[in-house]
């Protein structure tokens, strides 16, 4: 059994998963529900640089210095405001800015763009992928410098055309990383052993040793989880936790608000369990600047099991309750 987990995450800096919208060109079948509805306008973009602004403000007073958004979707090169959200946090934030997309824009927008994120996360659906177009889109964001990975979504339903889209990547001239990825169904897998056993390789091809060190900018690249016994173990991935069952953290304490927190479409601020942080504020209140912040703390886990990556990698520990 496990007792803590501790990421490589800079303890000055919080992070936070924005979804502005859930619209998406694609609806992948083990997609979590309502991430590409498209039942949601996308915001205001002044309103959330506004409040996304006091909001980074408040963890500054709280000792969070640096920020890290990771903006997702639906798909999040939809959205009108996405450049202008990104000019507004490099200008006025220590902030790193991250992106999960299907990567399907044309190879000129990412030319225009790949300057606006720190790392590019190209997530690859084996129902709609286009090989050759999805290399071209991360050696684009590799030659402009943008850390690169391609994450297949390794349906087990479809597991050896997942595996061949992998070989098909590696074609690429490029050393981007390709990770094969675990489909998460409400926090469990429906893998077979052999299936699982695939991941115990899931990083299938690393650049160089320089490029892999260059990545320590980037928050969250590995966690390190402490046994009972006091043994610890260093991985870079939540895959590892998911796949021996050890995504049991009811009455731990976790960081959840303190390191990490979810803005979702509707505005909600939380986390992906849904659980209580921040006094349940919304980012699209029009008062939200004229709210009291409270102090941020560690929230006692309430849940049966934690079934999102980002939660799974909050630092966390057992306690006696």
């Amino acid at each position: 059994m496990i007792k803590q987990i501790q990421n490589n995450q800079d303890p000055d800096m919080v992070r936070i998963e924005y979804m502005p919208g859930n619209t998406s060109n694609h609806k992948c079948h083990y997609c979590f529900p309502g991430s590409n509805e498209g039942d949601m306008k996308w915001p205001d973009v002044e309103l959330v640089k506004k409040n996304l602004g006091h909001l980074l403000k408040h963890f500054e007073s709280q000792g969070k210095t640096k920020s890290n958004i990771f903006i997702i979707g639906g798909e999040p090169t939809l959205w009108k405001g996405l450049e202008d959200l990104c000019k507004y946090l490099k200008s006025n934030f220590d902030c790193i800015i991250e992106m999960n997309t299907n990567g399907t824009r044309k190879p000129n927008w990412w030319k225009k763009h790949a300057m606006y994120f720190d790392r590019v996360g190209v997530s690859v659906h084996n129902e709609y992928a286009n090989i050759d177009h999805l290399i071209n889109v991360c050696d684009i964001l590799y030659e402009q410098g943008t850390f690169i990975n391609a994450d297949v979504l390794m349906d087990p339903n479809d597991f050896e055309k997942c595996v061949d889209i992998i070989e098909k990547l590696k074609t690429s001239k490029y050393a981007w990383p390709i990770i094969a990825k675990v489909v998460h169904f409400n926090g469990m897998h429906r893998y077979t052993d052999t299936q699982l056993e695939f991941f115990n390789d899931s990083i299938k091809r690393y650049p160089t040793q320089e490029w892999y060190d260059s990545t320590s900018k980037l928050p969250r690249t590995e966690i390190t989880i402490t046994k009972d016994n006091n043994e610890t173990i260093t991985v870079n991935s939540d895959s590892w936790l998911t796949r021996n069952k050890l995504n049991y953290f009811n009455g731990w304490e976790c960081n959840l608000g303190v390191d990490f927190l979810k803005i979702f479409p509707n505005g909600n601020i939380t986390g992906n369990c849904q659980q209580s942080i921040l006094g349940n504020q919304n980012l699209y209140d029009s008062e939200f600047t004229n709210t009291f912040m409270p102090s941020i703390l560690p929230i006692i886990c309430s849940k049966n099991i934690c079934g999102c990556s980002e939660e799974i990698n909050c630092n966390k520990r057992k306690i006696n309750v």
